[in-house]
C-alpha cells in the first residue's frame, strides 16, 4: 500500500482539516436526512392513513343513516299497523286503491311517514317495502304500488337468507323495478335491505332503503378532485369493487388482484403504507387500507410514490445543494485555517532563509525582526520565534566564534608555510656561499652576504596580513643578484610590473620560490640563461597575475602532470596537507595562495613550446580569506 506524503504542512493540514470537517458534515447531514425522510415519510404515511379513515368514517355515517331509516320502518307502530292492513285484502278480490276506500287510507299513511322520514334527513332516494306475495310500496323518487318477482331481486336469497340483519348492495339502474331506477342503465344505487317481521317475529316482507350512489361517495368523488394522483377504491366483503362505479370493466380490473388477496389474507397489515405496483404494473404506488368495522368494505386509498413523496424529492435536492455548499465552504475554511495556522511558519522560513553569513558575523536578531515584521501570531508560533531567537543568538556566537578560530588557524597556516621556506632559503643559500668560496669569489661573497643579510630582515619579520607587491618585488631583485654574482653574465633577467601593482597585498615569498625553482631546472641547457618576471592587472575581474618565464629545457612531462594534478585535486582538500623542505616550493606557493584568495587562487604551469617554463600566479585584488 502506497502512503501519500505531502510536500508541505499546509497541504497536509488543509488534506486533514478538510476530511475531519467534510467527514463530520457528511455524517450530520446523512443522519438529519434520514430523520427527515422518515418524518416525511411517516407523516405521509399517517396523512394516507387519516384519510383513509377519513373516508370510512363518512361511509359508515351514511350507512348508518341508511340503515337506522330502515330500522325506523321495521320499528314504527304506525307503519306496523297501516302495513298489516296493507298485507290484509279480501281473498277473492283484487285489491286497489279505486275500490277500496280504507286500503288507499292505509297506503297514502304510509307513503307519507316514509316521506316524512326522508324529508327530514335526507337520508336516501327511495324507501320500498315489499310483502311477500310480491307487492311493493314505495315513496321517494317514486310514491306508490307496484306488484314484482321478489325472487328475481338480486338481493332476495342473501336478505332472506339474513333473517333481519341488513344487506348492503350495488345495484345498477336499470334493474330496478319500474319506475324506481326510470331505466337509467349506468347509474349507480346502493341498496339496504332487511327482512320485515311482524309483534310475533314472523317474516312479512322486505324493507329496501335506495341512496344515489353518487350522493353515497361524493366525499371521495371531492377528495379525488383535489389530488389527480390520488386513486380510493371501495370493497365489500365480498371482494366486489364498489367505487369507482362507474366503470363498465370487470371490478378487480382497476386494481391489482394479487393486492387484494394479500390484504385479504392479512398480509398487509390495515394502516400500514406498502409499496405495490399498479395494476398496468407501470408505476410505483404507496397504498394504505382501512377495513370498515361497521359495513365491513376496505377503503383501499393509493398515491403514485413520486408525487407522495414530491417534499421529499424537493428536500433532497435542497439537502444535495447544500451539502454542496457546504462542502466548498468547508474547503474554503480549511484552506483559510490551515493557511492561517502556517502562515507564522511560511515568514519564518523567509526571515531564516535571509539570514546569511552577514547578520551571523554582525549578530543581527532575525527572529526580533520576525516579532516587528508579523506581531499578533499565535502562542504557539511565538514559542516557536522565541526558541528560534534563543538558537539564532547561539548560532552567531557559534559562528563568531567559528570566524575567530579559522582565522587563527589560516594565519598559523600561512605562518607555518612561511617558516618552512625560510629553512629552505637558508639551504638553498649556505649551498651557494660553499660553493663560491670554493671558487675564490670574496668580493662576490661579501655582496652576497650583504644581500642576504637584508633578505633575512625581510623574512625575519613575517606580516600574517601580507607585504605590498613592491617589497616582494624588491626582495626578488635582491635574490637574482646574488645569483647573478654566482653566474655573471650567465644569467639575464628582467622585470615588467606595471607601477599600478606594487601596492597590492600578497603573501610573503610568493614569487621568490618561484624564481628559485627555475635556479634549480632552469640552467641546465647552455647559457645565457633568461628571466622574464611579467605583472598584469585586469580591473574589470579584479584580478592580478604575475608570470615567471624563462628559457631552459622545460619541466619533464611526469612532473609536469603530477604537479597539474596536484592543483586540480587541491579543490576538494578537507584540510592542508604535510609538506617537507626538500621539494615543496611549487606546492608551497599554491597552498598559500589558496589559504589568502579561495577560489579566487590562480596558478597555471606549462612548458613553453620555444623551450622553458611559463608559470603564471594570481589573485583577486580583494583578499578573500578570513
Amino acid at each position: 500500500m502506497v502512503k501519500y506524503r505531502f510536500r508541505t504542512l499546509q497541504q497536509s493540514l488543509f488534506a486533514y482539516y478538510s476530511a475531519v470537517f467534510i467527514v463530520f458534515s457528511l455524517i450530520v447531514a446523512s443522519l438529519l436526512y434520514v430523520f427527515l425522510a422518515n418524518d416525511i415519510r411517516n407523516r405521509s404515511a399517517e396523512q394516507q392513513k387519516q384519510l383513509g379513515n377519513s373516508m370510512v368514517g363518512n361511509l359508515d355515517q351514511e350507512i348508518v343513516k341508511m340503515n337506522n331509516f330502515s330500522m325506523n320502518i321495521v320499528y314504527s307502530n304506525l307503519v306496523k299497523e297501516h302495513f298489516s292492513h296493507y298485507l290484509s285484502p279480501a281473498e277473492d278480490n283484487e285489491q286497489t286503491l279505486a275500490n277500496d276506500p280504507a286500503f288507499y287510507k292505509d297506503t297514502t299513511t304510509l307513503i307519507d311517514v316514509i316521506l316524512a322520514i326522508i324529508s327530514s334527513s335526507n337520508t336516501a332516494k327511495q324507501a320500498n317495502i315489499y310483502d311477500v306475495n310480491g307487492n311493493m310500496l314505495g315513496a321517494g323518487s317514486f310514491n306508490g304500488q307496484l306488484s314484482v318477482d321478489l325472487t328475481q331481486r338480486p338481493w332476495y336469497k342473501e336478505t332472506w337468507g339474513r333473517n333481519g340483519w341488513r344487506v348492503i348492495s350495488l345495484l345498477d339502474g336499470g334493474a330496478l323495478p319500474m319506475p324506481t331506477g326510470q331505466g337509467e342503465s349506468g347509474k349507480q344505487y346502493l341498496s339496504l335491505t332487511r327482512v320485515y317481521k311482524d309483534g310475533n317475529y314472523v317474516s312479512q316482507g322486505v324493507v329496501e332503503i335506495l341512496q344515489d350512489a353518487e350522493t353515497l361517495f361524493q366525499h371521495l368523488n371531492d377528495v379525488q378532485v383535489g389530488n389527480k394522483e390520488l386513486s380510493v377504491y371501495v370493497l365489500n366483503e365480498r371482494n366486489e369493487l364498489l367505487y369507482p362505479f362507474l366503470s363498465h370493466e370487470h371490478p378487480l380490473t382497476l386494481i391489482n388482484s394479487d393486492m387484494v388477496n394479500l390484504i385479504r389474507n392479512d398480509q398487509y397489515p390495515p394502516g400500514k403504507m406498502q409499496e405495490v405496483v399498479d395494476s398496468n404494473g407501470n408505476s410505483k404506488q404507496m397504498m394504505t387500507y382501512t377495513t370498515s368495522q361497521e359495513t365491513g368494505w376496505t377503503v383501499i386509498v393509493m398515491q403514485s410514490e413520486q408525487s407522495l413523496f414530491a417534499n421529499l424529492n424537493r428536500m433532497a435536492l435542497l439537502f444535495m445543494g447544500a451539502t454542496l455548499a457546504t462542502l466548498i465552504l468547508i474547503l474554503l475554511l480549511s484552506y483559510l485555517i490551515s493557511k492561517r495556522v502556517t502562515l507564522p511558519l511560511h515568514r519564518l522560513q523567509r526571515i531564516i532563509q535571509k539570514t546569511g553569513v552577514h547578520d551571523l558575523t554582525t549578530g543581527q536578531d532575525s527572529g526580533q525582526l520576525f516579532k516587528l515584521e508579523y506581531p499578533g501570531s499565535i502562542r504557539e508560533m511565538d514559542e516557536l520565534n522565541d526558541t528560534f531567537i534563543q538558537l539564532n543568538k547561539q548560532l552567531v556566537q557559534s559562528f563568531q566564534d567559528m570566524l575567530a578560530i579559522k582565522s587563527q588557524e589560516t594565519d598559523a597556516r600561512l605562518l607555518a608555510l612561511q617558516s618552512q621556506m625560510n629553512p629552505h632559503f637558508l639551504y638553498n643559500n649556505i649551498t651557494n656561499i660553499s660553493i663560491m668560496a670554493e671558487e675564490g669569489m670574496n668580493e662576490q661573497i661579501v655582496a652576497f652576504c650583504g644581500h642576504i643579510a637584508s633578505m633575512l630582515r625581510y623574512i625575519s619579520a613575517p606580516n600574517k596580513s601580507g607585504v605590498p607587491l613592491e617589497k616582494e618585488i624588491d626582495y626578488c631583485e635582491r635574490y637574482l643578484e646574488c645569483m647573478k654574482i654566482r653566474f655573471e653574465d650567465d644569467l639575464l633577467y628582467e622585470f615588467h610590473v606595471p607601477d599600478s601593482m606594487k601596492n597590492l597585498q600578497v603573501p610573503m615569498l610568493l614569487i621568490q620560490p618561484l624564481l628559485e625553482n627555475v635556479m634549480k631546472y632552469g640552467l641546465r641547457d647552455t647559457p645565457p640563461w633568461k628571466l622574464h618576471i611579467i605583472g598584469e592587472l585586469d580591473t574589470e575581474q579584479e584580478t592580478w597575475l604575475i608570470t615567471v618565464e624563462d628559457n631552459g629545457p622545460g619541466m619533464e612531462p611526469e612532473a609536469l602532470t603530477l604537479i597539474q594534478q596536484y592543483i586540480q585535486q587541491s579543490q576538494e582538500w578537507e584540510r592542508m596537507p604535510e609538506l617537507e623542505i626538500n621539494g615543496m616550493g611549487l606546492k608551497n606557493i599554491w597552498i598559500r595562495l589558496k589559504l589568502w584568495y579561495g577560489s579566487a587562487a590562480h596558478m597555471h604551469i606549462s612548458n613553453k613550446p620555444s623551450g622553458g617554463v611559463s608559470i603564471t600566479i594570481g589573485g583577486s585584488i580583494r583578499k578573500e580569506h578570513s
